[in-house]
């Protein structure tokens, strides 16, 4: 299959890169002109990247037609939940402009091509404990930037499979992590201060935000098995969770990360880091992507977040 994502070189992009590359793929690739390809440097050879900003409606078309792929995965986006209260504006408009281009060009085409659109969980918002595990049939409420957007995305491509019969299939995946996840999100934020503890750069004394959320943790391996299900698997027009189906506390994410460190830690509280608005507890229901494609969690968080760390221990030694 000739395949497209877009994002590529993010983090998420390129482990799904590595997964197509191995499934036997032609992988094409869009990238901002000014992206690093640092996560993308060991494959590079074997991928066909293009500079493209999904944001430049002509352009995305020109690359569009170039490429003319069987299978598009919609990756790129603005994914910080907090910086997207800081810029709300750039937020929505990249990720919803982006969208709204790809689905509006692939309707003009005669070629059928599948798309999945990655979403995220964040666009369910703040839930009622008697509604936990969320459900795919639970109402979009988001209270970030962010998630606004992305539920925005996902009724746009809703639409578009409705009206114009765009094959569309929308994805909510909560949280993951892994190597490769840039500083500004939890795990990465923790692992990346203990690395540079270890390392003498930084003295003995972590500072983290709110630790009182729960949230349901995926290795980012097993997401993107499941993207890739999905796309072969998955049925247009529906959405699906992928998720772990358990609630991990942040507080003790952070426990067991200091516990792999060789070093006696100090925690400390920064106000700064905490978010204007924070949903207490996101745990998804996976029980509609298992019965649609067989998928399911294959590696621990224990496993995940001691892969992280080594990951961050080797950026500063």
């Amino acid at each position: 299959m000739k395949v497209l994502i877009t994002g590529i070189a993010g983090f998420v992009g390129s482990h799904l890169a590595e997964l197509l590359l191995k499934k036997g793929d032609e992988v094409f690739g869009i990238c901002l002109a000014c992206e690093s390809l640092e996560n993308i440097r060991e494959i590079k050879k074997k991928l066909h990247l293009t500079n493209c900003d999904i944001t430049d409606f002509n352009q995305l078309s020109k690359v569009i037609k170039k490429i003319n792929p069987d299978e598009i995965y919609h990756l790129a986006a603005l994914s910080s939940v907090g910086k997207s209260f800081a810029h709300p504006t750039d937020t929505i408009e990249a990720n919803v402009s982006g969208t709204l281009y790809l689905l509006e060009i692939l309707r003009n085409r005669r070629k059928e091509v599948r798309i999945l659109i990655v979403g995220s969980s964040d666009m369910y918002g703040v839930v009622k404990p008697k509604d936990i595990p969320i459900t795919e049939e639970k109402s979009l409420l988001p209270i970030s930037p962010y998630g606004s957007s992305k539920a925005m995305c996902d009724l746009l491509a809703y639409q578009y499979f409705k009206s114009y019969g765009v094959q569309t299939i929308r994805v909510r995946a909560f949280n993951h992590t892994g190597a490769r996840q840039g500083i500004g999100f939890v795990v990465p934020d923790f692992a990346s201060q203990l690395a540079k503890i270890e390392a003498g750069i930084l003295p003995p004394a972590m500072k983290v935000g709110n630790v009182s959320s729960k949230r349901d943790i995926s290795d980012v391996r097993d997401i993107v098995r499941g993207y890739q299900l999905l796309m072969k698997k998955g049925k247009a027009g529906e959405a699906y969770n992928i998720c772990s189906g358990k609630a991990y506390s942040i507080k003790n994410v952070l426990k067991v990360l200091v516990s792999l460190s060789k070093k006696k830690i100090r925690v400390g509280v920064d106000e700064k880091k905490n978010r204007p608005a924070e949903i207490p507890v996101l745990v998804g229901d996976n029980s509609k992507i298992k019965r649609t494609t067989g998928w399911k969690p294959e590696i621990s968080i224990e496993k995940t977040l001691e892969d992280t760390l080594n990951f961050w221990r080797r950026k500063y030694t």
